[in-house]
């Protein structure tokens, strides 16, 4: 065999020897998966697995995704291979029970018009096409579920979401929440409910409400929201005790001052028997949670603007009982608040503290920030103006403080010799002494969050707006506790985008260098155009006509000077597009045209080093 029909040979050979090897190892390894990344991106959360391995029916998943419209996008393309590889790695551990289909909707075409009528939500694109990046999944019975859209900064919750989607496709029947409140949150008989938060909750659950008299929690309640209760008896203490005890699943929201409760009806009062605090004193401090109903958190910091009367003018000041928890000051480990964006407004919450001895089962979701305070209840009551509050404000030592709290865990009885006797009816054989599951109780601290006017404003030009996540919150919340048991297992994915760190700091460190040089000439240029105008207002400025003046001399100076400060404002604007010309291009050399020289000489070397050896 000659040396080309040889070589021909082995190129035909390796060729095919590497198809066939892929498609062994695709066949397989095909569910097998290596992660290496550094926050175990590509990992799947326990509750992910409980929910693959729970699938007893196939549920198809259509990815719809505009390719080729998303390359033009780089944060969109990469969140792109993110959420394929996610569903993929779904897919493949499921074993079959899930199906994938991607499908890249031209447009004009019948792949764009499934896509429009599966409820998708486009993205426009700058040179007028759209991006589709949906999702819908369908059960055996074409029962459907969709996300409209990856949105990119939604990454913290992609997985959730996703899990969320199936989850809800597999369930044989709408989850049950019940709820027990002394605000007027009801809908009325037969009607529907005017606060949009319950609202929401009506259109996914089953809301069952408690009257104050309640002797009896739902057995099919998932979930149990205590949303500032009336003072519960004994008998109340012990079905709630029980609830947590069998079902685990608990939002409560408590307030030491509840400005909704106390909100004056169509008469111009409050509603009768409204009550101002809220406490579930037994219960609170027998999870592990530590609450003073006499006191009440501000934060100056994060106040939100009221409208003051001052010296007969009406101004805008921040009120430090009125305060935003922005999206730092939440936890960023729970899937239920990672994504939210806008902040929590609140109205003089509570602070909540664990229970000595029980810290670990307490973790924080909402914080203040590090220059919270304290106020007595008393005084917060009064409607204390901004001065007055900012006159006596004082850290707290134990800032930041929490605002809202999650307890987690298998918890004890509280009524550890049995129910509580003289009231209800209890079977002491139906008493649980422990926990049979892991309990999750969500604790907040507030109950002003429900109130619309704290996360809603009526712009007269663009109408209804949505100014914080109050609404998601609890939405968010919700699906975390009554909407599936998988959904408790999940992790917030951290973020897969490596920002160039160093580049930044480079260009920002350029650009605070280019803006104090600008800052100055603009200064001087200014001054030296007002002097300018005001000798050739006055008729100085000129030597026409006459004698050549002081002025005159002063006005052809700042002629110069001006020209002279025009010149040098180019000369830095373009001195700083040519350093950060040069900084791209010395990362471009370090990172691709050095690496792929050192591989080129490495070869070479080696080749020379093989001749050199040959006898």
């Amino acid at each position: 065999m000659s040396a080309g029909r040889f070589i021909a040979v082995m190129i035909a050979s390796l060729i095919l020897g590497f198809a066939g090897l892929n498609l062994f190892l695709r066949a397989t390894l095909e569910g097998v998966r290596l992660d290496l990344t550094e926050s175990q991106l590509y990992r799947l959360s326990p509750g992910a697995l409980g929910m693959i391995d729970r699938l007893d029916e196939p549920v198809s998943l259509t990815l719809y995704y505009s390719r080729s419209e998303a390359a033009q996008y780089p944060a969109v393309r990469a969140y792109g291979a993110r959420v394929r590889e996610l569903l993929r790695t779904l897919v493949a551990r499921s074993g079959g029970r899930l199906i994938l289909q991607e499908i890249d909707p031209a447009p004009f075409s019948a792949a764009e018009d499934a896509a429009i009528a599966a409820g998708l939500s486009p993205l426009p694109t700058d040179d007028g096409g759209q991006i589709f990046f949906g999702l819908t999944a369908r059960n055996a019975i074409d029962e459907a579920r969709r996300i409209a859209f990856f949105d990119p900064r939604d990454e913290a919750r992609l997985e959730y979401e996703i899990v969320r989607a199936i989850t809800e496709l597999e369930r044989a029947r709408t989850p049950v929440i019940a709820i027990a409140t002394s605000l007027p949150l009801a809908p009325a008989r037969g009607g529907t409910a005017s606060n949009p938060i319950i609202a929401d909750l009506a259109e996914t659950y089953e809301l069952i409400w408690l009257d104050e008299a309640f002797d009896a929690i739902p057995p099919e309640a998932d979930a149990l929201f205590l949303i500032h209760p009336e003072p519960l008896t004994d008998a109340q203490t012990y079905l709630v005790d029980q609830f947590v005890l069998s079902r685990g699943r608990v939002l409560a929201a408590v307030d030491p001052l509840s400005h909704v409760a106390l909100k004056p009806g169509p008469d111009g009062l409050p509603p009768l028997r409204a009550r101002r605090e809220s406490d579930l004193a037994g219960l609170l401090s027998h999870w592990g949670v530590m609450y003073d109903v006499n006191t009440v958190a501000m934060d100056a910091e994060a106040g939100l603007p009221v409208q003051i009367q001052e010296a007969g003018r009406t101004r805008m000041r921040a009120y430090p009982l009125w305060f935003s928890v922005p999206p730092a000051g939440l936890d960023r480990d729970l899937p239920a608040v990672a994504a939210l964006s806008r902040g929590i407004n609140l109205g003089s919450p509570g602070a909540l503290l664990p229970a000595p001895g029980l810290e670990s089962r307490f973790s924080a979701l909402i914080l203040t920030g590090p220059d919270a305070a304290r106020l007595d209840v008393d005084r917060a009551a009064a409607s204390p103006s901004p001065e007055d509050l900012m006159r006596d404000y004082e850290t707290a030592a134990d800032a930041p403080l929490v605002l809202g709290a999650r307890v987690s865990g298998r918890f004890a009885s509280a009524f550890p010799d049995g129910p509580p006797a003289g009231e209800g009816v209890f079977a002491p054989g139906d008493h649980l002494d422990r926990s049979a599951l892991d309990a999750e109780i969500v604790i907040l601290a507030d109950s002003d969050l429900f109130d619309p006017a704290f996360f809603q404003r009526n712009d007269p030009v663009q109408g209804l707006q949505v100014v914080a996540d109050n609404l998601a919150l609890v939405l968010n919340l919700a699906d975390w506790l009554a909407g599936d048991p998988a959904l408790v297992g999940l992790r917030a994915r951290a973020s897969s985008a490596r920002p160039m760190v160093r580049v930044d700091q480079l260009r920002s460190e350029a650009e605070a260098r280019y803006l104090t040089l600008e800052d100055q000439l603009q200064a001087s240029l200014l001054d030296a155009e007002a002097r300018l105008a005001e000798l050739s207002r006055t008729g100085r400025a000129s030597a026409l006509g006459g004698a050549e003046t002081a002025e005159t001399v002063e006005a052809d100076a700042l002629r110069a000077t001006i020209a002279d400060a025009r010149a040098r404002l180019r000369e830095i604007e373009r001195g700083f597009r040519v350093e950060i010309d040069a900084l791209e291009r010395a990362l471009m050399i370090w990172t691709l045209w050095i690496p792929a020289g050192g591989v080129i000489l490495a070869g070479a070397g080696f080749g020379l080093y093989r001749r050199w050896r040959r006898p």
